[in-house]
């Protein structure tokens, strides 16, 4: 029987949302699709736009960025290209890319495979194209635009989409504007790329902003902008958790078993230790190059 998608949300004349269960939570997101009068694309397919029957037809899907949950829709999508950021190529190209991005222990490597083969539909792409920052994809009456927003991952982009007779949309990916705050824990993510992006984003002018998780659609810019200020209080508020952690001295080891990423109870078991470790390496250097804390090339205290 046709599983048609669930919630969806025109915005002007070319830009549909294709909501997933409960506004895009993980594992599921929040999908666009744009249909132009000579071109069409699909943003971000979820695990909602897998489970739809019959499947969506586009001329091209693009992600902005290559993540498990962002592609797990793209085996059920008949498409003639698949691209991401060239920063993310080869991440969205094979598995074991996709494991590189993670950086994670090699011991984890086996579990994480299963789990974005299986759970997510991860096959890798091999012919999966790259874009640069500042790409354009004329769909005729609607233009859609790649703008760098790295720090997530390194070829993290946003998506403005701007219609000639509509509103401007701009698909945010994983700037998804949570209490959790921004996710800088893989290998191919970075913290000064994280703040650097968050500073750009109040200038980046639209009616509508649609995060692939949780808020779904904001459609005020000075909305935006406070979301995406509350957004980045998460940055420090760990950071000050970690400076009060190093009094006594303490480990890396001892930190990240302790943490300051995921609430207790919350740490994914497979990646979860991964991200804490990635994370408060990135905050360590930054206090130690600010003459906030001290080491001893073992243990780490508050100055």
């Amino acid at each position: 029987m046709p599983r048609p998608l669930p919630d969806t949300r025109q915005l002007g004349p070319c830009v549909t949302v294709l909501f997933g269960k409960d506004q895009g939570k993980y594992p599921d997101g929040n999908s666009v699709l744009v249909r132009g009068s000579s071109g069409s694309l699909l943003i971000d397919p979820s695990q909602t736009v897998h489970a739809a029957s019959p499947a969506l037809h586009v001329d091209q899907v693009l992600l902005t960025h290559a993540h498990e949950d962002h592609a797990a829709g793209l085996s059920a999508v008949q498409s003639s290209a698949i691209s991401v950021h060239q920063r993310d190529l080869a991440a969205l190209q094979s598995v074991a890319g996709l494991m590189a991005l993670y950086g994670l222990p090699s011991d984890r490597i086996p579990a994480m495979t299963d789990f974005v083969t299986e759970r997510f539909h991860y096959l890798g792409w091999p012919n999966a194209t790259g874009f640069e920052d500042g790409a354009t994809w004329d769909l005729g009456g609607a233009v859609v635009r790649a703008i760098a927003a790295p720090g997530h991952t390194g070829g993290h982009c946003l998506l403005s989409i701007e219609q000639a007779n509509g509103p401007t949309v701009v698909v945010t990916g994983d700037i998804d504007l949570s209490s959790f705050g921004p996710y800088y824990g893989d290998a191919g993510s970075s913290l000064e790329e994280f703040e650097a992006t968050l500073r750009m984003l109040p200038t980046v002018a639209a009616d509508h902003y649609v995060t692939f998780h949780h808020k779904g659609v904001v459609d005020d810019h000075d909305e935006f902008v406070a979301a995406v200020a509350a957004f980045s209080e998460a940055i420090a508020r760990r950071e000050a958790a970690l400076l009060g952690l190093l009094e006594p001295p303490r480990t890396l080891e001892q930190l990240v078993e302790i943490g300051i990423v995921y609430r207790p109870g919350t740490r994914p078991p497979l990646f979860g230790d991964s991200v804490e470790k990635r994370s408060i390496q990135q905050h360590l250097d930054r206090l130690l190059a600010d003459d906030a804390i001290a080491s001893d090339g073992r243990e780490y205290w508050r100055l």
